[in-house]
């Protein structure tokens, strides 16, 4: 019997489900128990906050995905008010085997998976937000995806990290022979 990663079987279309955590928050343990991404700092060109590929192993067809997202954001000039903009956007991306000339990266187009939000952030302080809900597959109708968060400020002195409770559901059926 030939399998595939996951213990799938070549030929079988078999249902799959599984929550993906993001891995980016290595390191110490923190005093308050939270782990989050490492600070990534960002003024007036937007930056990404966090850029992760949730790969599977093999090709799912997507019927589910679903997302739950903490992202916080700090201030950290005591003499101005900071304010930004952020949202998270997503793309297909997988590694074709069989191009013209070897293993080829493919990717689609980053599509928004949520709103662009505004937030004003007080001097020195903290902003955390909750994003969660699922997205529509027909956007995104294969796994492996590619998330990343984008913000940007008024002024160069905020911070980004995302918690390490965020993740990402993918349900669907494994794509025979992939």
């Amino acid at each position: 019997m030939i399998t595939k990663p996951g213990g799938a079987r070549l030929g079988v279309d078999i249902p799959y489900e599984r929550v993906f955590r993001f891995d980016a928050v290595a390191g110490q343990v923190p005093t308050d128990g939270v782990q989050r991404s490492a600070a990534v700092t960002f003024g007036t060109i937007a930056t990404e906050i966090l850029n992760e590929l949730i790969d599977p192993g093999f090709s799912v067809r997507l019927q589910k995905l679903e997302v739950a997202f903490s992202q916080r954001f700090q201030e950290h000039d005591g003499d101005v008010v900071g304010s930004l903009i952020y949202h998270w956007q997503a793309r297909e991306e997988y590694t074709d085997p069989a191009g013209a000339t070897g293993p080829q990266l493919k990717t689609g187009s980053w599509i928004p998976i949520t709103a662009t939000y505004a937030k004003s952030i007080g001097t020195n302080t903290t902003r955390e937000d909750v994003v969660s809900g699922y997205v529509p597959v027909a956007s995104l109708p294969h796994a492996p995806v590619r998330f990343k968060l984008l913000a940007v400020g008024r002024q160069p002195t905020l911070s980004g990290t995302v918690k390490n409770s965020s993740y990402i559901r993918l349900a669907g059926n494994v794509i025979p022979g992939t």
